[in-house]
Order: C-alpha cells, then structure tokens, then sequence
C-alpha cells in the first residue's frame, strides 16, 4: 500500500509541476519523473536542479539547446545534442565528437561569463569534427 501511495502522490506531483513548472523549486528531492516535466515545460529551471542527470539534461536541450549553458557539469550526450541543435549542423556521435562538443559547451559557457562571442571556440570546432554534408 505504502508503494501506491508514493506512486500516487509522486503521480500527482508532477502533474502539478507540468502545470507550474516553478514548483519544482519548492521539492527537496524531486523525481526523474518531476524534474523531466519541469524542464520539458520551462529549461531555464535546469539551473536550479544541480544532480540533474543526462536524461533532465536532454529533456531540457530538446526544449531549448542553449538551457544547456545552465549545467555545472554537462553530459557529453547533451552537449551533442545541444551543439547540433544551435549550429544546425550534422555530426557523428562518436567519441571524438563528443569530447569536442563538450568541449565547445564548456567554452561557451566562459566566454558567455566574460561577456565574449564564441565564434572563434564555434570555428575551431567545426574544423575539427567536419560535420556531415548532405
């Protein structure tokens, strides 16, 4: 009985959150579950979830790429994601490519803090990961 009633409420929970997605804030351990549907509704509030795991990360990148710049310590999936989506561009997810984007995400995020363009960081990057040309 105790597990259906956690079910329920958790159930209910997040069904709260996908309605005011800045309730999120007031759970002390919110679930995958509420901080999914948290981000899904506004991305912004991936900031405010610190052990987000790489399944939030790519539910609030889906959202809105740039969320992606909010995340102390980003996955290298959602810094893939979040690269070809703001670039628009193809590329193969394989190790090299991975360690690039994360890369270019975490130098993104300190130029955006010294008040900097990315362009060179976007640059160096493109050249070296080539991206698939249709």
């Amino acid at each position: 009985m105790l597990n259906e009633n956690n079910r329920s409420s958790d159930r209910i929970l997040t069904e709260r959150i996908l309605d005011d997605p800045d309730m999120i804030l007031k759970i002390d351990n919110p679930s995958l579950k509420q901080q999914m549907a948290a981000v899904q509704k506004k991305p912004e509030l991936i900031a405010s979830l610190p052990l987000a795991g790489e399944k939030v990360q790519l539910a609030a990148v889906i959202a809105c790429p740039e969320s992606i710049l909010l995340v102390d310590t980003p996955a290298p999936a959602a810094c893939f994601m979040a690269v070809e989506r703001m670039l628009k561009e193809e590329l193969l997810p394989v190790p090299g490519v991975l360690n690039a984007a994360r890369e270019l995400i975490l130098q993104m995020k300190k130029d955006k803090a010294d008040g900097r363009s990315s362009g060179a960081a976007i640059e160096k990057f493109l050249d070296e990961v080539k991206p698939i040309k249709n």
